[in-house]
């Protein structure tokens, strides 16, 4: 009998008797003959000829029509967005559920993109699923990596309150103006989060206070594990931490202070299997309670979502497409890490179009790193250009990666040790949380952008520091900016938010111990 743990987060797995064995037909390696009219991928081909199994992601291909959800308001918005896709997942999908649960093949149904995965298909199986005219293609499973940091260390437990790298792309400046991600939630897809770290525990929404906290909407395990936030690794807590750390004292960490964090564990052991980042892909669309996927709730998804994951491949692989599609479509901000030299067996500097995916996407803001003080170009981050244009903001140089870098040496931050553990870490995974706290910082002072993918990132592209580079990778700009190293530039929080406020219109005074001609004391504000 086939048998799968029964974990909480994954009860919508049907469970039953294996398939009745027919007789097995002929399938060639390119894929292309086969008892029905469905496309086979060739890696999927091979893996059942070396294993006898395989696991199979069987992708519908329909999609509903979302453009609506742009017109709507948020949380309106994120409830069509999420009827449409399931609606459509249940209508494409019916037949092929009923056929698998009659032969007893136990799979995992996601209506994020509408797939199925089947973690265990034999060859009769796979030609079983081929006569489905409703299935568009058979893939092989996918399976990401953690960016492994280049380089970790220890930090002391005390910082020196603001962290160099905060202070350096003026994160700082803007709170003193008021704004400090208050209102937003970002959340991150990693290796979990410990909860009760003194620059976590402040920021984290299920924190309900007084020692008390409700996990439900705001933590899942991909993979089925813990029903309380944790981190194995330290990986995830870094990264929230350089989101929204802070412990109201000496470890201001995170680029946004005022925003909270919601956590799922999409990489448990530092690889990141297919079914924990679409389990984690469909809960950031729609949080449900810990344990209850039957009841997701689109009004308390983030606004943001962090990624420092990803894998080596050179050439595009859409395997999550749909997922960040969806993202866009209820007004989520995706942010993805470029991926490090070291991670897949590069140089430093690692040469041209070495970014792997989902950072290559056209329609995500791919991040880079920076050594930090310096503004200089970090060589572990690999570069562009793309076979992925983005058609969704290219301004020009559709290719392009990374869109923007952001410090990425030397960067202090949370870890999972204890609940004062802290390390100095350096890669991509380091850089992109800073963008991902940044879009929080600038939906707060400008809320007409919340939602708004392609405005948002033309004004980090557009405010950001150039820093020329020539990589001869071409489609570079005039002095090599962009380029396929710095992208358009280190982020520029208070630029940022600046341009940001003008697009919608917000205007606000500043000035200094609440007098307009002040010169001394704290920077404070008031919008108008």
């Amino acid at each position: 009998m086939s048998q799968l743990k029964d974990c909480s987060t994954l009860r919508r797995w049907t469970l039953a008797l294996p398939a009745v064995i027919l007789a097995a037909q002929v399938v060639s390696a390119a894929g292309s003959e086969h008892p029905g009219t469905v496309r086979i991928e060739p890696e999927l081909e091979a893996a059942l000829r070396l294993h006898g199994e395989a696991t199979v992601l069987i992708d519908f291909g329909e999609r509903p029509d979302l453009r609506a959800a742009s017109t709507m308001d948020w949380e309106e918005r994120g409830h069509f967005v999420v009827s449409e896709l399931r609606a459509t997942a249940d209508r494409t999908q019916a037949r092929v559920r009923a056929h698998l649960r009659a032969e007893g093949v136990a799979f995992r149904s996601f209506w994020i993109d509408n797939l199925i995965l089947v973690p265990s298909a034999t060859r009769l199986v796979l030609d079983d699923l081929a006569t489905f005219e409703e299935i568009a293609v058979l893939r092989s499973d996918r399976r990401a990596m953690l960016v492994e940091p280049v380089q970790k260390a220890f930090a002391p437990t005390r910082g020196r309150s603001i962290e160099p790298n905060i202070s350096h792309v003026n994160a700082d400046v803007v709170w003193g103006m008021g704004f400090d991600g208050m209102g937003m939630v970002v959340a991150g897809i990693d290796t979990g989060a410990r909860y009760t770290h003194e620059v976590l525990e402040p920021r984290y929404r299920g924190n309900l206070g007084g020692g008390v906290f409700d996990h439900d909407f705001n933590w899942l395990s991909g993979d089925g594990g813990s029903a309380t936030p944790v981190d194995g690794h330290g990986h995830g807590s870094h990264t929230v931490g350089t989101m929204v750390g802070d412990d109201g004292g000496a470890n201001q960490v995170g680029m946004a202070p005022g925003a909270t964090w919601i956590a799922c564990e999409g990489c448990p052991d530092g690889g990141c299997p297919s079914i924990a980042l679409l389990t984690c892909a469909q809960w950031v669309a729609a949080p449900y309670p810990v344990g209850d996927p039957s009841s997701p709730d689109p009004s308390k998804r983030p606004h943001v979502v962090n990624n420092s994951w990803g894998d080596c491949a050179q050439s595009y692989d859409g395997w999550y497409q749909g997922v960040v599609d969806s993202w866009h479509a209820a007004g989520i901000y995706p942010v993805f890490a470029n991926v490090n030299a070291s991670n897949c067996g590069y140089g430093f500097p690692p040469g041209c179009n070495t970014v792997g995916n989902p950072g290559r996407y056209g329609n995500v803001t791919g991040v880079g790193s920076t050594g930090q003080s310096n503004g200089a170009y970090a060589a572990h981050s690999n570069w562009g250009p793309t076979d992925d244009p983005d058609t969704v903001n290219p301004v020009g140089f559709p290719g392009l990666k990374p869109q923007v870098v952001a410090p990425g040496v030397n960067i202090r931050s949370a870890l999972s040790g204890s609940d004062s553990s802290y390390g100095s870490w350096d890669g991509t995974s380091m850089s992109a949380p800073h963008v991902a706290g940044l879009v929080a910082l600038m939906w707060q002072t400008a809320p007409c952008l919340v939602g708004n993918y392609a405005e948002t990132e033309t004004i980090i592209q557009a405010s950001a520091m150039a820093i020329p580079y020539a990589t001869n990778c071409g489609g570079e700009g005039p002095g090599n900016v962009p380029n396929n190293a710095t992208g358009w530039g280190e982020i520029d929080a208070l630029e940022a938010v600046t341009q940001a406020a003008a697009f919608c219109g917000t205007s606000w005074v500043v000035f200094m111990d609440g007098f307009e001609d002040g010169t001394t004391g704290e920077w404070s504000s008031t919008t108008r």
